[in-house]
């Protein structure tokens, strides 16, 4: 059949986003938190049920309320009295051991389950973004696009593992997805009430994730270069014809979401500047601002790459802060914003300066403009890269025979995805593909348009492909089920390939608690050792150990005396992470020179203690 019916589209498309849910949902419940979900999902409870900002304001709010959204204060009680609870309005790293208290060590509370009723509504998000991307697909190449977007999107792994976990990345992505589509039907044809959409979808980008930022970069580009577009706008009854009318247009609509974006963040803070209802308290930046100082040092000294342990941190106290901290810090001053937005934003900041990362068996304090690139070569399945690579090629290929080409569609797909990828390739905080998924969809609607030119010139070869591309996703991602945070592709080796190439969240998220808890309950007289990166409580899940580099022996041998050899379990994260390897580099080296007895989950390596 030549062309494919809207009913049938409808049925592809149903079952494709039916296999994505199963299989996102299915894997989650064999993992544990992650180590950021107990900050993000104890913050939620806070916000929802306090109505306080204190706890992770490094993440803006919105999504939060909706992960709290219809939850009992009393599922997840919280110590207000205890040290912690004031100690977070000064230093953002207690939120860590806030929240496992909170959620693993406070009687009657069940965390697994608070767990997976947050990943449920997490799911949604991925799925609204997998209409997302068919409707605009279906919009710009019609029915075939439609399936061939979504197939990339429903079996694409990255996706499956972050849409089904408590994170703000795959809701930043489609903020970003849903504020672009909004000015390209602005752009075609400009109405009050399509404004307001934009204008809507921008105060969301920037209050689910700091680097919404963008947001506002990608509106006022993509207004100023339909203002600057030869074609006339619209705008309800009346035409901008001339450039000077589209200009004017353009700014006057970029100024007024500016305005409806900054009503929307105070109306997210409840439009209450401190974090707290009590109006003595306020966040102390003077440790954040200690932070931003040190991680600028460590992007301007003179050798970035040299261990963190070796620099100079009294250099830092003659730090000069940049414009952009002395921004911030005005805008706090003149109570521009509310104080935990811009607490969040300066930490943020600050951490972005410098991060110790690994790429390829290299460190850096400051990393590599090219990291995400091959990042996103090394994660992205391979079907994906050779479909992606196909119809780049068609597409030039055929452009250069196309009578004219709908120059708005084009741009308004293109600048969000280029300007995301710029920003993080500019930026020093190389830790995980997650930071780049805004960019995916618009590869996945690239994807779907090219497939829908094939079709139109040859649709039994194309139906070919497209299901040899589907086949091929599904095998490859149901190869690493359930174990998606590690995955890699066949390219690279897989998980075991990966762990040389990249760290941190690539690898490693410290979710496969329950996984090293069933390998104990079958090897229960092998003397455990544990170094893992994690918020949850290893004891939460009856493992029994001792930590690696602790005074305490492992149960078995301390009882037995005898048995089996001890046995150290050592997450991926921590065998790539450099810091690691510089302070204790006499047992990594042992650990290097032996081959695992397993790899549990993917990123939990275990060996016979050196």
């Amino acid at each position: 059949m030549r062309k494919f019916s809207t009913t049938l589209t409808l049925i592809i498309c149903a079952l494709l986003l039916i296999v994505f849910t199963l299989t996102a949902w299915l894997a989650c419940l064999h993992k544990n938190a992650t180590v950021d979900e107990p900050g993000h999902l104890v913050s939620a409870w806070i916000l929802t049920h306090d109505n306080d900002f204190r706890c992770d304001c490094e993440t803006p709010p919105l999504w939060k309320y909706y992960i709290a959204l219809g939850t009992r204060k009393d599922a997840l009680p919280i110590d207000r009295r205890s040290p912690g609870w004031a100690l977070l309005l000064s230093d953002f790293s207690s939120e860590g051991t806030f929240a496992r208290d909170a959620m693993y060590h406070t009687p009657g509370v069940d965390a697994d389950a608070l767990v997976r009723a947050g990943r449920a509504r997490m799911l949604v998000i991925g799925v609204a973004m997998g209409v997302a991307i068919a409707w605009w697909a279906w919009r710009l190449g019609g029915a075939v696009a439609a399936v061939a977007a979504l197939s990339a999107f429903c079996l694409d792994p990255n996706f499956m593992v972050n849409s089904a976990m408590i994170k703000n990345d795959v809701v930043t992505a489609l903020a970003l997805l849903l504020l672009s589509a909004a000015i390209w039907l602005l752009g075609e044809r400009a109405s009050a009430w399509r404004w307001l959409i934009a204008s809507l979808m921008l105060g969301v980008a920037l209050t689910v994730k700091f680097s919404g930022i963008l947001g506002i970069l990608i509106l006022g580009l993509m207004l100023l270069t339909r203002a600057l577009m030869k074609s006339p706008w619209p705008f309800e009854r009346w035409i901008a014809r001339t450039r000077p009318q589209r200009l004017a247009l353009a700014a006057g609509m970029f100024i007024a979401s500016l305005l409806t974006s900054w009503i929307f963040i105070w109306a997210c803070y409840g439009f209450r500047y401190g974090p707290s209802s009590d109006p003595s308290q306020e966040f102390d930046l003077s440790d954040t601002l200690r932070h931003s100082a040190i991680g600028q040092f460590f992007a301007q000294s003179i050798d970035p790459g040299q261990p963190v342990r070796y620099l100079n941190y009294g250099n830092a106290q003659t730090w000069q802060p940049p414009a952009a901290i002395r921004l911030i810090l005005w805008a706090d001053n003149h109570h521009l914003l509310p104080q935990a937005y811009l607490s969040g934003l300066l930490f943020t900041y600050g951490m972005s300066q410098s991060r110790l990362a690994f790429l390829c068996g290299q460190s850096s304090l400051v990393g590599w403009w090219y990291y995400f690139p091959l990042a996103m070569i090394f994660k992205t399945p391979l079907t994906t890269l050779i479909a992606l690579a196909a119809a780049a090629a068609f597409v030039v290929i055929r452009a250069r025979h196309a009578r004219a080409i709908k120059t708005w569609p084009l741009i308004a797909t293109a600048i969000t995805p280029l300007l995301y990828i710029l920003a993080a390739m500019h930026a020093h905080l190389n830790i995980g593909l997650r930071h780049v998924l805004p960019v995916y969809p618009f590869l996945f609607i690239f994807l779907g348009v090219a497939a829908s030119m094939a079709w139109r010139a040859s649709p039994r070869i194309t139906g070919v492909l497209i299901a040899l591309m589907i086949v091929g996703l599904a095998v490859e991602t149901g190869g690493a089920y359930p174990d998606f945070v590690p995955f890699f592709n066949v390219a690279v080796g897989g998980a075991r390939g990966g762990v040389n190439l990249l760290g941190d969240s690539n690898i490693d998220l410290g979710e496969n608690l329950m996984t090293l808890a069933a390998w104990q309950q079958q090897h229960s007289d092998t003397p455990l050792y544990l170094l893992y990166w994690s918020t949850a409580d290893p004891h939460y899940y009856k493992i029994r150990y001792a930590p690696m580099f602790g005074d305490a022996v492992p149960p078995q041998q301390k009882q037995n005396g005898a048995g089996p050899a001890p046995v150290v379990a050592v997450g991926a994260a921590i065998l790539t992470d450099p810091y690691s390897n510089q302070v204790k580099p006499a047992f990594f080296r042992a650990l290097a020179r032996q081959q695992p007895i397993a790899v549990l989950g993917g990123s939990v390596y275990l060996y016979h203690l050196p």
